[in-house]
């Protein structure tokens, strides 16, 4: 039993021992870029194990009704830890010890959400993923601008986690388990207390995730932030969001009122996200409206009812966080003085080719252009939906979808425009 224990839960049990050396090695001032040594070994090394328990369909009640370990939850901390090991290669060695420390910690609180099946252990989880993000919009900055923007996020995530401590309240109150089972059950069938439960639950995940109208947070808290902090909050932490979604509603049968307003909030998150960053000169503020509209193509795929919603989600997750992460460490190489304005890309391509390449490959990826991943993540949850019979919220959502092409396709052409020449007065 104790073999199986530390077996099923691995990965977490690597991330919390990098944990403690990277405090170790932040006592003993080795340089930075051991840290990220250490760092890109770990999370390999945790992918490997992973890797294992999915070939040998490895499952484990590690606490029953509380944590678990099955085919989904090796695959969504497999994404996880993917999003994590992106930022750490993604990025340079110039980030510091704590940087990483944080980077850590909410690597394994993603986990943790992930492998809940338990309320207990998804709001432990759920809590330490966001609260090294407050840190981290702050750390290494002195400007009043990151303040603003980590207050910001840490009031509204306490909102959000106020309202989803509301919700598995009124469950536990109404089944008298902290089953996430029990909640499930009592949303489609436990009446208003029931129905409210429910709501309030979804309701505290579609503001960490940046649903609109919830999503004020997120383009202070992504503008405040360094890159490789939005990078990282626009990869794992929404992705470990929208993967807890994806558990607790895993066969769950949405009501028709349900449905409907999930369908209103895809919807309107999609055209708003992609009408709010037509018009934003900052690559951070664009990435974060961006990352609105991808939140509410997201939440779409909850309309399904075919059985494919965690898988879609599984790839949806991937292909948006990896194209987010290699957006983000692009524009970093053509930027490295840490402007984000798109007008510092014209002209880069005649410059640095490759970085402009592989960010034009990325925003084309999160546009949905063919034969990128970004195209076939739509393509799974449309297919999906329409198979539900939700033909019209579909054929909308798509045409909402197209919104997207301006701004990602303006910056590959700002990439590709010829620089300006330099004036020469007095000629």
């Amino acid at each position: 039993m104790t073999t199986e224990f530390y077996y099923a839960l691995a990965p977490e049990l690597l991330l919390l021992g990098l944990i403690v050396v990277l405090m170790l090695l932040e006592m003993l001032r080795v340089q930075a870029r051991w840290a990220r040594v250490c760092v890109v070994a770990t999370l390999a090394a945790a992918v490997y194990v992973l890797l294992q328990q999915l070939g040998a369909g490895y499952s484990a009640a590690v606490a029953p009704g509380e944590i678990e370990v099955d085919r989904f939850s090796i695959l969504a901390r497999l994404v996880l830890l993917l999003c994590t090991a992106a930022v750490a290669l993604g990025f340079g060695a110039a980030q510091s010890h704590k940087f990483w420390i944080l980077a850590t910690a909410s690597a394994l609180g993603g986990l943790v959400v992930v492998g809940s099946t338990g309320f207990a252990p998804l709001f432990i989880g759920i809590e330490l993923l966001s609260l090294p993000s407050f840190a981290l919009i702050v750390h290494g900055q002195g400007r009043s601008v990151a303040s603003e923007g980590a207050f910001k996020y840490l009031v509204l995530s306490s909102i959000a986690s106020a309202l989803f401590l509301f919700g598995v309240s009124l469950s536990y109150g109404l089944t008298g388990s902290l089953a996430i089972g029990a909640w499930a059950h009592a949303f489609e069938s436990g009446g208003p207390q029931g129905q409210a439960a429910g709501l309030l639950v979804l309701a505290g995940l579609f503001l960490k995730a940046a649903v609109f109208p919830l999503h004020a947070w997120a383009p202070d808290a992504y503008a405040a932030a360094r890159l490789p902090v939005t990078a990282l909050m626009a990869s794992l932490v929404k992705a470990a969001v929208i993967l807890a979604l994806a558990s607790l509603t895993y066969s769950l049968p949405l009501a028709w009122s349900t449905r409907t307003m999930v369908a209103l909030l895809a919807i309107v998150s999609i055209v708003f996200g992609n009408l709010a960053a037509l018009g934003q000169p900052r690559f951070k503020r664009l990435l974060a409206y961006s990352s609105v509209a991808h939140a509410g193509y997201m939440i779409f795929a909850l309309l399904d009812t075919t059985g494919s919603r965690a898988s879609d989600l599984l790839w949806y997750t991937a292909f948006y966080g990896l194209a987010t992460v290699l957006a983000c460490a692009s524009f970093a190489a053509l930027c490295p003085d840490g402007d984000d304005e798109l007008s510092s890309l014209d002209g880069k391509f005649a410059t640095r080719p490759v970085a402009s390449i592989l960010l034009s490959l990325a925003v084309l990826s999160l546009a949905g252009m063919p034969p990128l991943p970004g195209f076939f993540a739509k393509l799974f949850v449309f297919r999906s939906v329409i198979a539900s019979d939700q033909l019209v919220p579909a054929v909308i959502a798509f045409v909402g979808s197209f919104l997207g092409l301006a701004y990602y396709v303006g910056i590959v052409l700002r990439l590709f425009r010829s620089a300006p020449l330099p004036s020469h007065r007095g000629e």
